[in-house]
């Protein structure tokens, strides 16, 4: 029981100190960008020995790949819970859209500095993040499908192909982000939800 209780506790600790450490490389990265920064300023910052980082990290583009994959799975389970919830469409579609937007003002610096940095990422690290996005994307897109699907059933959405909804839809969420990301944009993104629902409810309501 004791032995039990003490392997707990060191598992907590585990988990904590490499959230710890994500937390920490997210804001070097955001201050100094991904190539200008290092694994001992991200030590330091955590307040960890380099290798206690490297207990958790292979290296640094380790830590940023992991950053990204935190987010993704964040967004990815508040997106399911949205879709799989008891809203009416029209709510879902209104939640999902601010949900969606809010992640990345939420992670401003982080997401912005991805977006510029990403190209220079060895070839190794970007074939990991092509093969991560493109199977969330995927995933999101499934379950947006979902949702068209109940509201073209239910006669809220115009009688098409659920998965050109679902692509609709997130064309035009994904093109404000690029938009705001590529041009360091500060207002934020949420503010554009009423507008990207309403567009898409004149062109795909019933």
């Amino acid at each position: 029981m004791e032995y039990e209780r003490d392997l707990s506790r060191r598992v907590r600790e585990k988990i904590a100190h490499r959230q710890q450490i994500l937390e920490a490389a997210k804001r070097v990265f955001a201050k100094k960008g991904f190539h200008a920064s290092t694994v001992d300023e991200i030590a330091r910052e955590a307040d960890f020995s380099k290798g206690t980082v490297y207990v958790h990290f292979a290296n640094k583009e380790d830590l940023f790949f992991s950053l990204i994959r935190e987010k993704t799975d964040k967004l990815g389970e508040r997106l399911e819970g949205i879709i799989h919830g008891p809203d009416d469409v029209e709510t879902k579609l209104r939640k999902f859209v601010k949900a969606y937007l809010t992640s990345f003002d939420q992670d401003r610096e982080f997401f912005q500095i991805m977006a510029v940095e990403r190209p220079r990422l060895t070839a190794e690290t970007q074939d990991r993040l092509r093969v991560r996005l493109r199977g969330k994307y995927l995933k999101t897109l499934r379950l947006v499908d979902e949702m068209m699907q109940q509201g073209v059933k239910q006669g809220r959405l115009t009688q098409a192909e659920p998965r050109f909804l679902s692509i609709t839809l997130l064309g035009i969420i994904n093109s404000f982000i690029a938009q705001w990301l590529l041009l360091g944009r500060k207002d934020p993104l949420c503010q554009r939800e009423p507008f990207i629902v309403e567009l898409f409810l004149k062109g795909a309501g019933s």
